[in-house]
């Protein structure tokens, strides 16, 4: 038979305990997020006074508006009414309450059909009102002194804690701003792959100013168009080059403009087009743009779309667009010097194997034929010496032709590649000479008008001397011309060098667009040479026009203290 034992008594598991006041205010007062932490205060003092509902408005950097519990219609509309007209009142006057007050001014409001009172009370940032706590009672739940002065210390603590958590948000958000500046900074330091570049800058801006997108377009001065250069987000590959025209369109307001823009609701904007939101699916809520400017002309607009905070973009977030504009505008002018320093050196480059092809066609077409020339002769010389030497004396005379004929040659193509007069004497003694070269070896006649000594320092000397020289090896190969003119003038304070020729013409557009498909760049090597030297060059041709050639004439001002006359 089984012993009977005594059952021991089974307890039920203790349901956990509530958080105590104390606890929650820790809590609060933990929270670094400041919806997190309204939205826990505003529960806490909705259970804690027995009401149905309660709303908190805080202004501070923007604008929270928060709520919890059910709303009755005609509450509701009534707690919308205060909040309008105390956010007006708060944007635009500063609204104080001394410190010697020990209750805070609390409005109750009771509405007629349901009995409901409403309480409204501020929130305070030391004595500076910041927003304000609205409640509804239920009928017949009056507040009692304790619980009005209870109300009175926990709004002064919410405005205190409300302000310190924004304040807190806002550090850390300049921290990531600052962070995002470093990022920048270093690829700007590090990279000249403008599209990667700044497509990570966009996908920062996005990140930090908590947009759905960011875009950066380029004006395209010739179409009058706003280019979508870089882009990010959902429809950021759609987005690429997609065009709009520049008098379209809130960005295209900003371009013509210069000013940034922010606009919370797009489509009751009425700058605000559809366009682009109609080929890509993407849908516009809100924008903000700036200008993109480079030495204080604009080039483009940065553009963040669709705030994922229900607050809207705000000046704060036009501050740090700013600042990422001009990182940008940075970067895109760096990668242009970059890319146009690399363009220099490929023409340079190219400009030097030209000059070494030419020399050694000259040499080889001169000198080196004669030199060959005068080897062959020396041997002739030697068989004649020995079976007619009566005859040596003529071919010794024609040798010494051929060596004349070979120093001649050599000296002409030393003056071509750096003529020393030109610092010996000057520009103008230098030209004199190229001339008298040209008529000893050209079968062109060649005509010249010049001046006295100008007194240019020897680089931009040698840069005019070169463009001349050019000028007259485009007639050596192209024109076949039996007239050259040279002229030498001086007009308005200026210093005017023109090279015409009576020879065949040639289209100057088509011969400029084909530079990329030819192996010659005489044209672009005198455009870029004249702009060394900060003058101006004029090419004027008719191809339709026999014998009306070529007229090139570079203009250029005098240089100091120069007081040149014409020759007579």
């Amino acid at each position: 038979m089984a012993e009977n034992l005594p059952r021991e008594k089974l307890t039920p598991p203790a349901e956990p305990a509530k958080p105590s006041v104390v606890d929650e205010l820790f809590d609060l007062a933990a929270t670094r997020n400041l919806d997190t932490m309204l939205r826990k205060a505003l529960g806490m003092v909705v259970r804690i006074v027995g009401a149905e509902a309660g709303s908190i408005l805080l202004q501070t950097q923007s604008t929270h508006r928060l709520r919890s519990g059910a709303f009755r219609q005609e509450a509701l509309s009534r707690i919308d009414r205060w909040e309008a007209v105390i956010s007006r009142h708060l944007q635009d006057t500063i609204w104080t309450i001394p410190t010697a007050s020990s209750n805070l001014p609390l409005s109750i409001s009771t509405l007629a059909d349901s009995q409901l009172d409403l309480v409204n009370i501020p929130l305070l940032q030391d004595t500076t009102v910041i927003g304000a706590l609205s409640l509804v009672l239920p009928p017949g739940n009056e507040l009692a002194d304790s619980q009005r002065n209870l109300l009175t210390r926990m709004a002064r603590g919410i405005g205190q804690l409300a302000s310190l958590v924004s304040d807190l948000e806002l550090a850390q958000q300049r921290l990531n701003q600052m962070g995002v500046f470093y990022q920048v900074g270093q690829a700007l330091v590090t990279t000249f792959d403008i599209n990667k570049l700044l497509s990570d800058t966009m996908q920062l801006s996005a990140d930090v100013i908590d947009a759905g997108a960011a875009s950066l377009m380029l004006i395209d001065e010739d179409r009058q168009e706003l280019v979508f250069e870089v882009s990010h987000g959902s429809r950021s590959k759609m987005l690429r080059q997609q065009r709009i025209p520049l008098d379209e369109g809130i960005a295209g307001w900003v371009a013509r403009n210069g000013y940034p823009v922010i606009v919370n609701d797009a489509r009751t904007d009425p700058r605000f087009s559809h366009r682009v939101d109609v080929r890509t699916g993407f849908l516009t809520q809100s924008i903000a743009a700036v200008p993109l400017k480079i030495k204080g002309r604009i080039i483009g607009v940065l553009e963040v779309l669709n705030k994922y905070s229900g607050a809207g973009f705000n000046q704060e977030d036009v501050r740090l667009m700013s600042s990422i504009a001009a990182q940008a505008a940075i970067a895109l002018e760096n990668a242009r010097l970059y890319q146009q320093v690399r363009q220099e050196r490929d023409h340079i480059i190219k400009a030097q194997e030209d000059v070494r092809r030419e020399l050694a066609r000259k040499l080889h077409d001169g000198p080196v034929q004669l030199l060959s020339a005068i080897s062959m002769s020396l041997d002739h010389l030697e068989r004649l010496n020995e079976v007619k030497p009566e005859a040596v004396h003529n071919e010794i005379n024609a040798l010494r032709n051929l060596v004349r004929h070979a120093m001649r040659d050599a000296r002409n193509i030393l003056f071509e590649l750096r003529p020393i007069i030109l610092e010996t004497q000057g520009l103008v003694a230098a030209l004199e000479e190229y001339v008298n070269q040209l008529r000893n070896t050209e079968s062109f006649t060649v005509h010249f008008k010049t001046i006295e000594e100008v007194g240019y320092e020897p680089k931009v000397a040698g840069t005019i001397f070169s463009i001349v020289q050019e000028a007259v090896n485009n007639i050596k190969r192209h024109a076949n011309a039996r007239n050259v003119w040279i002229l030498l003038e001086l007009k308005n304070n200026r210093f005017l060098v023109s090279v015409r020729d009576d020879g065949e013409g040639f289209d100057v557009e088509k011969t400029d667009a084909g530079y990329d498909r030819r192996g010659s760049f005489g044209l672009l090597n005198m455009r870029e040479r004249a702009e060394l030297i900060e003058a101006e060059l004029h090419i004027q041709s008719r191809p339709e026009a026999p014998n009306r050639g070529t007229t090139i004439q570079l203009i250029l001002p005098l240089p100091p203290l120069s007081n040149p006359k014409p020759k007579s």
